[in-house]
């Protein structure tokens, strides 16, 4: 490799970077420079170098930072450490920028490394939002809607011996959905309560067979004029996941009928298994989804769950899933139809 052809990959390694990328001799000067730095000064690199330090800290660098940034270079150039990092405000006519700063020393120059931390910033302040909306979340579960269930199954236990042989079976499903409903929010609140501490998101070993059969008994009891076909065996596999799994498959399956075009839906599941995942498809003949919404539907992206078409289920379901550290995608199901690509990793996986 020629110098020149050397000189012209290493240009274009640092235009690949994602930071601005800045390097200055022993007098402080700027020599060199990536393309990225224009966006953070408005100006090409070209008009950039040959700038000295105090000149970038004076147009650019927050005057609460300026001290900070140039003990960092003494120390680096000083030789009293090998590498610095400290965050500060870069400041341009219209933005203050929060950027991440990393100094090091190469070859008798100071290089320096500036991240941009607006996107950061931004995800950590809807973290806080999203810990606080689950503590409301929390509250909400312990205090009123379990509250609420309880007193449901106390008002059933009492109706029991006066329920019609006709009326038998609704009642009983009345009462296995009241208690399928307490459950979960028992284990929400838990799931709740595990974020806003700041907890690992809880998971354990979950039998994925058992959770798929009661999901398509519950939901064959609630819509009785949709069919719902199981290929081939499930299998006895245990899944990274907790309580909250059923939720996943009851909101897929339920979403697969209420948003059917016809009388008679038709939901079919199948399971495989592989090397350290189980990947579950849940296929439906209804109208299908546009490309355009295949990932707007989960509340993904800038806007979350109040992104145009996203809906709460969804959103939980992928929300979930991703927690388990598994993914779901959707792809168009032959000759109508979606189907919903559930990939859980294995427990004996993890």
């Amino acid at each position: 490799m020629t110098d020149r052809t050397e000189h012209a990959v290493l240009d274009g390694l640092y235009d690949a970077l994602q930071d601005a990328l800045y390097v200055f001799d022993d007098d402080r000067v700027l020599i060199d420079a990536n393309a990225r730095v224009g966006e953070v000064s408005g100006l090409p690199r070209e008009e950039l170098v040959g700038w000295q330090l105090e000149e970038f800290q004076t147009r650019y660098v927050a005057p609460a930072d300026r001290e900070r940034l140039t003990a960092a270079f003494d120390r680096i150039e000083g030789g009293d450490s090998e590498a610095e990092r400290l965050t500060f405000t870069l400041e341009t006519d219209e933005e203050s920028v929060p950027v991440d700063g990393r100094f090091v020393r190469y070859d008798n120059k100071t290089v320096v490394l500036v991240r941009n931390l607006t996107e950061q910033k931004e995800r950590e302040r809807r973290l806080s939002e999203l810990s606080e909306e689950l503590d409301v979340l929390n509250r909400v579960l312990r205090h009123d809607i379990r509250n609420d269930m309880n007193v449901v199954l106390g008002w059933a236990e009492e109706l029991d011996p006066h329920v019609a042989p006709e009326g038998r079976k609704p009642f009983e499903n009345i009462v296995d959905a009241v208690e399928h409903t307490v459950g979960l929010t028992r284990e929400v609140r838990d799931l709740a309560e595990a974020i806003t501490r700041g907890e690992t998101f809880p998971t354990r070993p979950t039998p994925l067979a058992d959770v798929l059969s009661e999901q398509l008994a519950k939901n064959r009891k609630k819509f009785e004029t949709a069919t719902f076909e199981l290929t081939g065996e499930l299998p006895p596999v245990e899944v990274v996941g907790n309580e909250m799994l059923s939720s996943v498959f009851d909101n897929l399956f339920s979403n697969a009928v209420i948003h059917h075009d016809g009388d008679h839906p038709t939901v079919t599941v199948d399971v495989t298994v592989e090397e350290e995942a189980a990947v579950v498809r849940v296929a439906d003949d209804g109208p299908g989804i546009p490309d355009s919404q295949k990932t707007v539907v989960f509340g993904r992206g800038e806007q979350g769950i109040d992104s145009p078409g996203a809906g709460i289920g969804l959103f939980l379901v992928d929300s979930l899933v991703t927690g388990f550290g598994g993914t779901v995608a959707i792809e168009d199901n032959e000759p109508r139809g979606a189907v919903f690509v559930v990939t859980l990793p294995l427990a004996t996986a993890e």
